[in-house]
């Protein structure tokens, strides 16, 4: 254990917080989400719980690139941004018509619902409903990319995440009539997801909802508090719950109990420490590994996916890597494999400069319009960004997918401006 390494670390992500919250109108902008993200990931990562293979200089450099990349993109917009140009952040709830987000939340309900049918029926008559008991991690092992249980129908499975984020801006932004009907919707939603076995998709929905709760209410702090206390047991239990559904627990991986540092109740949060500090000797392990270059194919994946679908003869490069010991298996190497894998170190630094001046862009572009569809955007963004210790979620095909349904949602439900004037003058 480092104990100045983790304090600093921590430092500079309270650090990362207040700079947003006194320069950036709000504590939780991309800027300190990522920040932030990253410097909690290394004071645990210091923490040595796991001994690890070494991480080296040549690792620590791409990360380093990356956050001062993603530095550099930011200052644009950000210098471009006139601060007197902030509206009130509960504008967002009366640009919206409350009926037809209602709709909305109906018809992604019943989308995602057939999506989720769809997915059972697979299940059962592939290896039968009794399996997410007896054996779910058969299930499990079965569902990724090209697996015998593939989501037949995953454009409706992942409507399940994004009405978790319309329910909860129903009913705790909007506040409008017929919450009865909300409620059982956002549960359905939420089942929908763990039955999925798949933290991801768990996960973007929580996260993305909550930074959308964020944007869209006045801030203080007890409701910032309530909303972090809230969300970081929502994540942690669902975690660890899959994990002991699917019985990928420590105690389970002998390579892993011999390289912990850590015994008896400690072994139980294993699991998700392992998943965010074993990036970065992973990606070392990956550098050393001397993969060819893909040449733009990560990076722009969602697109060869739709010409892959128009030309099937187009060869699809593989977006999930082989895993890697470290000493224990791992396959995510942080948001620069893909743009390391792309174009090299010059992409690392390169690519996180454009996700920089990009998020940066919509985030001073929500706060001077508080629409819905920019608030929304800002979700999935702040939502990549927190993962970006993880995986680059920027390059892979929901954030796609969301951007356009997101702006189809927000273009039928937005009140249009003569009555929003007409609000806003007897108001």
């Amino acid at each position: 254990m480092s104990p100045l390494a983790i304090i600093g670390c921590l430092l500079v992500a309270a650090t990362a917080m207040w700079i947003s919250a006194r320069l950036f109108g709000h504590p939780f902008s991309p800027f300190s989400v990522f920040y932030g993200a990253w410097f909690v990931a290394f004071a645990l990562y210091n923490l040595h719980w796991i001994d690890y293979t070494p991480v080296r200089r040549p690792a620590w450099t791409l990360i380093g690139l990356s956050l001062v990349g993603f530095g550099l993109g930011w200052l644009i917009p950000y210098l471009l941004w006139n601060s007197r140009d902030v509206q009130d952040s509960e504008l967002v709830a009366r640009q919206v018509s409350p009926e037809r987000l209602r709709v909305v939340i109906v018809i992604c309900c019943v989308l995602g619902a057939i999506g989720l049918a769809a997915f059972l029926a697979k299940v059962s008559s592939t290896l039968g409903l009794a399996t997410f008991i007896e054996s779910p991690f058969d299930i499990r092992e079965l569902t990724g990319r090209g697996g015998a249980l593939e989501e037949p129908l995953k454009i409706f499975d992942w409507l399940n995440v994004a009405n978790v984020v319309l329910c909860s801006f129903y009913l705790f932004v909007v506040k409008g009539r017929r919450s009865w009907l909300v409620w059982p919707v956002l549960a359905f939603s939420v089942i929908a997801l763990f039955l999925m076995e798949d933290r991801t998709h768990f996960f973007y929905a929580c996260c993305w909802a909550g930074f959308v709760l964020l944007h869209s209410m006045r801030v203080t702090v007890k409701r910032i508090l309530v909303l972090m206390a809230v969300g970081a047991t929502l994540l942690l239990s669902q975690f660890l719950l899959v994990a002991l559904w699917l019985g990928k627990v420590a105690e389970k991986s002998p390579v892993l109990m011999q390289a912990a540092n850590v015994r008896d109740a400690m072994v139980f949060l294993l699991p998700p420490y392992f998943y965010i500090t074993v990036n970065f000797p992973a990606l070392q392990a990956y550098m050393d590994s001397s993969p060819p270059p893909t040449h733009g194919y990560m990076t722009m994946y969602p697109a060869f996916r739709f010409f892959h679908a128009v030309d099937p003869t187009l060869a699809q490069p593989p977006m999930t890597p082989e895993f890697l010991q470290v000493p224990a298996d791992a396959n995510t190497f942080t948001w620069v494999h893909q743009f390391y894998s792309d174009f090299g170190t010059t992409g690392v630094l390169i690519g996180s400069w454009i996700i920089g001046v990009v998020t940066a862009f919509v985030y001073f572009h929500m706060l001077g319009t508080r629409s819905f569809y920019s608030t929304l955007i800002n979700g999935i963004f702040s939502y990549c960004l927190a993962l970006s210790v993880f995986a680059n979620h920027f390059v892979q095909g929901p954030a796609w997918y969301f951007l356009v349904v997101s702006f189809l949602i927000a273009l039928w439900i937005k009140v249009p401006a003569a009555s929003l004037r007409s609000v806003e003058a007897r108001s």
